[in-house]
């Protein structure tokens, strides 16, 4: 009998995991919708340091480099080389454990009001995606020094993810191209994210708004990188993220549809 009790509890458990899994909103695949996104408006810092060294922020610390062309170690658990290509040109690698993930050029124009990056993602399932960055100077600077806001965004392969559950109130999100997941409840405690290119010490926390709403907040090594807050749209099928970046002046809006 009491083997039975408990296979019973245990098929209880399984099953209302399950249900509250397939009537959650968050549920299913979903793809980046790029036109319906607002992606732009992300300020980058650049601080001519002397002797060839620079540093690079996005709001939080920043990262210091020697453009030499030689791999020095990133607080993403990564390495970065620069290597200048003439006054006004770039050639920037990530790597991580040895593997090139990010390949870039930055090339600031003539008048060096503008500043293009071009490059191309390298993904951990073998795949690529090229991308290309339009800035333009805010305020005073000169050279690479000052600060940069992005004008334009596009991918040739746009983001994929799948959302899931976790335990009897979570929710796992997964990014397949990058073996990414995060697996977390909302009960305002931190859970690690994971996965070949994440940063150590990555770690979410948030709560439940509604049934449709999520708020949650992402930090790498106790230093907070954002605030995002989650919308599914009342008829399932979009799904709205509006990000609000740590020493960023504009929010993000990113858009995801329902495959």
């Amino acid at each position: 009998m009491r083997k039975r009790i408990c296979y019973s509890l245990a098929l209880a458990c399984l099953l209302a995991g399950t249900l509250y899994a397939a009537d959650d909103p968050f549920y299913g695949k979903w793809k980046l919708n790029m036109s319906k996104s607002k992606i732009t408006g992300e300020q980058m810092k650049i601080a001519d340091l002397g002797g060839n060294k620079y540093s690079i922020s996005f709001g939080t610390t920043p990262e210091t480099f020697v453009a030499d062309g030689t791999d020095q170690p990133t607080r993403s658990g990564g390495t970065i080389s620069v290597t200048p290509d003439g006054s006004n040109s770039w050639k920037m690698v990530d790597k991580r454990n040895g593997k090139v993930t990010t390949s870039m050029t930055h090339t600031i124009s003539a008048d060096g009001k503008t500043q293009t990056i071009k490059g191309t993602d390298f993904k951990p399932d073998g795949s690529t995606s090229d991308f290309k960055v339009d800035y333009k100077r805010v305020g005073s600077g000169s050279g690479w020094a000052g600060t940069w806001e992005s004008t334009t965004l596009n991918f040739s392969s746009p983001d994929q993810w799948e959302i899931s559950a976790f335990e009897a109130d979570g929710l796992t999100f997964y990014t397949a191209a990058y073996d990414d997941r995060l697996s977390m409840k909302f009960d305002g405690k931190d859970y690690e994210e994971k996965g070949p290119n994440v940063a150590p010490g990555s770690m979410s926390s948030g709560k439940r708004v509604n049934a449709h709403t999520l708020e949650v907040t992402d930090k790498v090594k106790a230093e907070v990188i954002d605030h995002t807050k989650f919308q599914v749209s009342a008829d399932g099928k979009t799904l709205t993220l509006t990000v609000h970046e740590t020493g960023q002046p504009n929010a993000l809006t990113i858009v995801y549809d329902k495959m």
